[in-house]
């Protein structure tokens, strides 16, 4: 089961490495998440040594604590073919129709992909607007730059 544990590690770690190095445009973090994650984690190695549990408890701990953490890092944003969300969130440029844009002059850039009329994601990004459309254009000239949202009209 060790070995099983290692591997399932080894190749969370490969996946997260490969998503980090596609991201093109970093999305804005969230911070209150990854720190209560960060806690959980924590949590997950000091348990097993306070309650002085087996060699099998302690390697638990310490399987669902490097998950946790390899979970943290993982980040959100566009790459050269897709809207990344999140680990099962991951969307193909092709399966994308319009993308609004949202500028607040207080936080980062705020832009929703649709599907149709369907709100597909939000992601706030840490890029100028221009930046944004000009990497969209490149890679996704398919997707559409909306004024309002489908169905407001």
């Amino acid at each position: 089961m060790t070995i099983l544990y290692a591997v399932i590690v080894l190749a969370l770690a490969v996946v997260v490495i490969i998503e980090r190095r596609a991201l093109r445009i970093k999305a804005q973090r969230r911070w209150w998440f990854t720190i209560l994650l960060w806690v959980v984690a924590a949590a997950m190695l000091i348990l097993p040594v306070w309650q002085k549990g087996g060699q099998q408890y302690l390697i638990s701990g310490l399987f669902i604590a490097a998950v946790i953490v390899l979970l943290t890092l993982w980040r959100q944003g566009l790459t050269e073919f897709a809207v990344i969300n999140g680990m099962l969130a991951t969307r193909a440029f092709s399966g994308l129709t319009g993308y609004m844009l949202t500028e607040t002059p207080d936080k980062p850039l705020a832009i929703t992909f649709y599907g149709g009329s369907v709100r597909v994601t939000t992601l706030h990004l840490l890029a100028s607007a221009d930046e944004v459309r000009t990497f969209l254009k490149k890679h996704a000239p398919q997707i559409k730059p909306l004024r309002e949202a489908p169905g407001e009209r």
